[in-house]
């Protein structure tokens, strides 16, 4: 293997893990909305959430379907071994993702009371489906799955239920909830933000229980994950960097400064999964079982040429999400303001 093939890996690696931690990062929130969305009291309250995400939140999801694009097409056989294990979950997201946009252009086309119930649902169950299958999979990245050489996961689907998982689920849950109060408190004003900041101490204090619970329990049964930062020291500064971005959300709030506070949760959310990136590899999935049948960048990509041509069309394409994303927000800054054309 030269080292231009390993670098052509390597850059495709980090575009795929870009993808992910944009993802989190910018649909967290919304899906944290959709999972908030059945605690608001009345039709108003819950227009003001679907109109917070609004104009984004189908932007944001695009970079789920980068991140699988980019899987798909430079890790073949990683993606060949992802899908067919993991074809239940897969398809719960792929109904979470049609169940959560019908609900957002729906909801709002009939006077209904009724209709509007119904889809209010429905977007909360399609939010609570993708926070959970997103928790649940990044738990079983992390302690790896029971992969044989063949490619085939042992024991089914109940093996990817463990407590370690469970507990990263429930991580997610709260990160979710906490990043979309904090963005819907930006966006609020009036006795609705009153309420929505009661949300957000309580969230803000679910994730940080579950944030250490969660790092304890990394120490003690994933300890690879610790392994890389104590063979390359300078690694340590992204978990201290990580700890203050966290720390900062709460403080933050004590000063009242939201949007000081959601974009610390925005930080904190890219740099646990830069620690989870750094954890990880090289592996894109790690067996539990049988070390040798592991997928990695190396064993599971397609030729340098292929790689070069996709980083390549990824230096162009990437690139202009960095001025579509800040010019959106940029337009859509601002409390909410319902009207006619509201959802």
């Amino acid at each position: 293997m030269t080292d231009t093939y390993f670098l052509a890996q390597f850059l495709m690696y980090l575009v795929f893990m870009m993808a992910i931690a944009s993802y989190a990062t910018l649909d967290g929130f919304d899906l944290g909305v959709g999972c908030l969305h059945l605690f608001s009291k009345t039709d108003q309250e819950r227009r003001i959430l679907l109109n917070a995400i609004g104009p984004v939140w189908d932007g944001n999801s695009t970079w789920i379907v980068i991140g699988g694009g980019v899987l798909f097409a430079a890790f073949p056989k990683a993606f060949s071994t992802l899908a067919p294990n993991l074809y239940t979950p897969f398809m719960l997201m792929l109904f979470g993702f049609m169940l959560r946009a019908a609900a957002i252009e729906f909801r709002s086309k009939r006077e209904s009371l009724a209709w509007r119930k119904a889809w209010d649902i429905a977007f909360a169950l399609a939010s609570i489906i993708l926070t959970a299958i997103v928790g649940l999979l990044l738990g079983n990245l992390i302690q790896g799955f029971p992969l044989n050489k063949q490619g085939v996961m042992e024991g089914g689907m109940t093996h990817l239920f463990t407590p370690y998982t469970l507990v990263t689920t429930a991580l997610a849950f709260s990160c979710f909830t906490m990043h979309g109060s904090l963005y819907v408190l930006m966006k609020t004003e009036g006795t609705f933000h009153d309420t929505t900041r009661r949300w957000t101490h309580v969230t803000i204090t679910c994730f940080l229980a579950l944030w250490i619970t969660t790092s304890i329990m990394t120490f003690i049964h994933n300890p690879h994950m610790i392994y890389p930062f104590l063979r390359f020291p300078p690694l340590l500064l992204l978990p201290l960097l990580s700890f203050c971005a966290i720390l900062g959300i709460p403080f933050a709030i004590r000063k009242k400064n939201d949007g000081m506070a959601f974009l610390f949760s925005c930080l904190s959310i890219f740099l646990l999964l830069s620690l989870f990136l750094v954890g990880t590899f090289p592996y894109l999935m790690r067996s539990s079982i049988d070390p040798a049948a592991s997928l990695t960048l190396m064993n599971s990509s397609v030729s340098e040429l292929a790689l070069w041509i996709l980083v390549g069309v990824s230096l162009t394409g990437v690139p202009l999400s960095f001025f579509y994303f800040p010019y959106i927000y940029r337009v859509f800054r601002g409390k909410i303001k319902l009207d006619q054309m509201s959802y």
